[in-house]
Parts: structure tokens; C-alpha cells; sequence
């Protein structure tokens, strides 16, 4: 059977298999016990292979993919577990991303372990310019106000009491385990639209000094009006006045926020493969 990770002293183990990929960010945080999601492995000492789940982010195959009997209850831990408890929570897709140790290749593996139903898709990392974001905000600094009846504010608990709705509340619980730990170790802006949350910009993950930016503008009645170019800008200033990383990663057809990045000083880096399939497709299949 797969050995679920529980602690953080246990999950450390597989910090080298993630150190090539700049500290992965999402997995960090993860593994590190900040954010929610579950992790594991084939051995508790000395693990060769591993499975993580950021929940309402990805799941990932880490380490070595000749692991036959890893491999085998892989399937069966995503099945019986993990995509159910995906399914109730709301998410609808099965996002993996795999990073092999050198020398292994996941690729037939997950072609026999989803019998070649997963599809492929890519995703677009990028790396923060400081020089580039400070040259933008010369030029646009005019441009960042707020469109009349418009509120943007920087989230702590005092805006957290304002939003009786509770949206915010309920965007940085997707991702950890408390609101106590996003105060401590998270950073988030919102806009505000006649007293109600309509948007937020929030650390989804953070791993040491790197945070990974969630943004999201709800109704599509406020779309483009540059509500989120607005939230981004204000969260990258207060990620770096806490003397962090804003980190910035998105799918090649979210051509709004690939847009964004690029204005914030995001640098756009190689696009990678992710994969994906309907969980209750996959469900079904059983």
C-alpha cells in the first residue's frame, strides 16, 4: 500500500526531488503542511516516488516512474480517495503535472495508468523582474485607479469582518488549512463594489519566501474594466514590501492573465506539459 506523509518531517524527504524546479512553489507548500492537500509515497524512510495533491490546484507524480507496484496503487489511491473527495469539494478536473528524477519517463506510465484517455495541455511558468515591474509602474501608475464605485483594498482581518458574504473567506479555505496561517504568511488585495467582494488576488500557495498568486474577478460584469490588473499590481507591491517572490503560473489559453503577467513584469518562461481529464470521466470508467 502507498504510505500517506502526514508530517512535515516526513514530507521533507521529498524536497530534492522538487529543488530543480526553483522550489516549486505549489508542492512547497504542500509539503511544508501550510497549504491543504495530501501526500504519498511508496516508503515512509527513503521514498523513491511520490504523489502530491494541492487541492484545487494539481495533482503531481514526482521521483521514479518505474515504480511497478508505486505505479499500480497510484490509480487505485486516486480512484477510491482522492478524486471523490476532489469531486465534492467542487473541483471537476484532474490537472497532473510530473516531475521524474533524471533518467525516468512518465510517459508511457500514465498512458497505461489512464488508459490513454488523459489529454495534454501546457502550462506557462513565469519568473518576476523587479526592474521590469518598476519600469511599468512609472508608465502606468495613472492608470491604477480604480473605475468610479470601485473599492480596492488590501485583505486582513478587518475586511475579512467587512465581507459578510464571506467570499474571501471562502477562497483562501480552497487552499489553507486556516485564515490565521493566510494573515501570517499570506498576502491578498480584493475590489469592492457596493459594499460586496467582486474580486481577489491572494497568495494560494506559499513555500518559504515564494508565493503563488490566485487571481479571480467572479462575475463577469466586472471584467475588463482592469480590475485585476489593479489587484494584481497592489498584491505584487505588498508580497515584496514582506520581502518575498511573487511567483505567476497559468494555462497557454488564459491569454488575460498571460496579459497581466506581462504587464506586471513577469518574464514568460518555457511551457510545460500538464494533463487532464474529467474526474467523473474517469470515475465512470471503473
Amino acid at each position: 500500500m502507498l504510505v500517506l506523509l502526514n508530517q512535515p518531517s516526513q514530507r521533507n524527504q521529498l524536497a530534492p526531488f522538487i529543488s530543480g524546479t526553483n522550489g516549486h512553489v505549489v508542492m512547497g507548500g504542500v509539503l511544508a503542511g501550510l497549504q491543504c492537500g495530501h501526500v504519498y509515497a511508496d516508503h515512509l524512510h527513503a521514498p523513491k516516488s511520490a504523489l502530491i495533491w494541492a487541492k484545487n490546484e494539481m495533482f503531481y507524480l514526482i521521483g521514479r516512474s518505474d515504480n511497478e507496484q508505486f505505479n499500480r496503487l497510484v490509480r487505485q489511491v486516486l480512484v477510491q480517495e482522492l478524486l471523490p473527495e476532489a469531486l465534492s469539494a467542487g473541483e471537476d478536473m484532474l490537472n497532473l503535472e510530473v516531475y521524474p528524477e533524471p533518467g525516468s519517463d512518465w510517459s508511457s506510465v500514465l498512458h497505461h495508468m489512464f488508459n490513454g484517455r488523459l489529454r495534454e495541455g501546457l502550462r506557462i511558468p513565469f519568473q518576476f523582474n523587479l526592474a521590469k515591474y518598476g519600469q511599468w509602474l512609472e508608465r502606468s501608475s495613472s492608470s491604477l485607479f480604480m473605475p468610479p464605485g470601485y473599492e480596492l483594498q488590501v485583505i486582513d482581518r478587518a475586511v475579512m469582518v467587512d465581507d459578510k458574504i464571506g467570499i474571501i473567506e471562502h477562497e483562501i479555505l480552497k487552499f489553507w488549512h486556516s485564515l490565521e496561517d493566510f494573515i501570517q504568511y499570506g498576502a491578498g488585495t480584493c475590489t469592492v463594489y457596493e459594499g460586496q467582494v467582486v474580486g481577489t488576488c491572494i497568495s494560494v500557495f506559499v513555500s518559504g519566501i515564494h508565493h503563488e498568486t490566485g487571481i479571480n474577478t467572479y462575475d463577469p460584469i466586472h471584467r475588463g474594466k482592469g480590475l485585476a490588473t489593479a489587484m494584481a499590481s497592489a498584491y505584487v507591491q505588498f508580497v515584496l514590501e514582506r520581502n518575498c517572490v511573487p511567483h505567476w503560473t497559468t494555462e497557454d489559453f488564459r491569454h488575460d492573465s498571460i496579459a497581466i503577467a506581462g504587464k506586471l513584469g513577469f518574464e514568460q518562461g518555457t511551457a510545460y506539459p500538464v494533463y487532464y481529464m474529467p474526474i467523473q470521466e474517469l470515475l465512470d470508467c471503473e
